[in-house]
This record gives structure tokens, sequence and C-alpha cells, in this order.
């Protein structure tokens, strides 16, 4: 018990010779400065921070962002640059695919497509200008055109199915089994459109229904639409023209 108080005297007294008691002692009375000392500087937490970094955290904190990296390289890969694209071959149509019977139920798919865009009906009837400009923003992966004009003699009379509607050409599959790219610059198109319910030779016989006499209406049936699609007002993507609004203006080529 004597040793207890004999140590306790000796902590106040080490306490009372610190600096902070000595300069509270001269603002304040001695009971004051004590009571001040004891609440506020001798039992004040002190509150440390670390001054140098856990080095063993801070490496497996490196692994595991380099392991998240590594993860997210493998699930998401990078994509293809177009020279990638076309070094793979990926848009171009295999030798054993380039034939036309294979592309017919999509031309007569698209047939019923433009039937639908156009309104056409089993009695015939004209088009409004309205719904022929509905032509401009229509898809034509699947329409049969013939080129009628062009600046290069040779693609003149070229005719088959649309199998890529690109920017600048149009990629097509002749009777023979051939694919030819027809650039849209400086040529004109022909397509036909057909009216529901008229036989499926009608619109390779078109050119031959339009040669016939104007009095000579064989059956009645209504003669088949033939629109020619200018490819220099047409240099668009089919996804793009969607959402584009085509403006009439005048056309020096005409």
């Amino acid at each position: 018990m004597f040793a207890e108080t004999q140590l306790s005297c000796v902590a106040q007294t080490s306490d009372k010779g610190t600096v902070a008691f000595s300069l509270l002692s001269k603002a304040h009375s001695p009971d004051s400065a004590e009571r001040i000392y004891n609440e506020k500087i001798r039992k004040r937490p002190l509150h440390l921070k670390p001054t140098e970094p856990d080095t063993a955290q801070q490496a497996r904190r490196q692994v595991r962002q380099a392991k998240l990296q590594k993860l997210k390289k493998k699930s998401k890969p990078a994509p293809l640059s177009a020279r990638q694209k076309r070094a793979l071959m990926l848009y171009d149509i295999p030798k054993s695919e380039q034939k036309y019977e294979i592309y017919e139920p999509l031309h007569r798919m698209w047939i019923g497509y433009i039937q639908e865009v156009l309104g056409l009906r089993e009695e015939g009837g004209m088009v409004s200008n309205s719904e022929a400009a509905k032509l401009c923003s229509a898809d034509f992966h699947g329409a049969e055109v013939e080129v009628v004009r062009s600046r290069c003699v040779s693609r003149v009379g070229v005719k088959g199915i649309v199998v890529k509607d690109s920017k600048f050409v149009f990629e097509v599959v002749t009777k023979k089994d051939i694919v030819k790219v027809l650039p849209k610059e400086h040529t004109i198109f022909r397509f036909t459109v057909p009216f529901p319910g008229t036989p499926a030779n009608a619109v390779e016989d078109a050119k031959e229904e339009a040669k016939e006499e104007a009095g000579s209406e064989g059956e009645g049936k209504p003669k088949d639409l033939v629109f020619e699609l200018h490819g220099d007002q047409f240099q668009h993507r089919a996804a793009d023209r969607a959402n584009k609004k085509f403006k009439s203006h005048f056309l020096p080529d005409i």
C-alpha cells in the first residue's frame, strides 16, 4: 500500500514538472491548472496513424487487381478491325453458296415485303407519291435488280438478286451462279414489283409483257410495277436509310 501511494506521488510530481503544466500554472490558479491539465491534456486520447504502408497488404491488393484484369480480358475480347475482318473473309459468300436457286426464296419474301410497303392490292391500282417515297427507306436485300444505265458499258444488262446492300455497292447473284459487285455511282437500276396474286413467273416475264401492245391486256390482270433506282442518290446503308429523311431535288443526270 505504501509502495502504490509512493508511485502515485512520483507520477504527480513528474507530471507537474512538464512544460504544459508550468504554462498552465502561470495563467491559472494551482487548482484550476491541475484540473485543466488532468481533463484536457493528460487524459486526452492520442490518435496515431501509420507512417508506412503495409507492404504485405499492398502486395495482395496488386495481385488481386492483376487477376481481375486478366478475367476482364478473357471475358470481353477486343473487337476485330476492318482489316482483320477482310483477312478472315467474314462478309464473303462461300463458293458453294453462290447459287441463284438458294436466294430465290429470299426474293419471294422480299416481294411480299415490298408489296406491303407499297400497299398493293390484287385488283391493281395506282401508287401514290407518298407510298412510292417509302422505297427510299426500304431494304433491298432479296430484290432482283437490273442495270439499265451505267458509265461502264459492260455492266449494262447485268441482273441478279441482291445479297448485300452496302453503302456504295450492290452485290448480286446472277442466274449463272456468279456473284457480281455493282457500284451505285453513275448507275441506274430497274426492279419490278408484281401485284399480289400474280404467278411467280410474272416477274421474270415483265419485259415481255411491257413490249406487248397497249390494247392487249391478256386476261385482265394488272401489269407489274416497274421502278428505276438512281444509285447516285442511294448511297446509304440499309440501316441508315430507315431513319433518314429524303428530300426531293433536281437530278442533273436525268
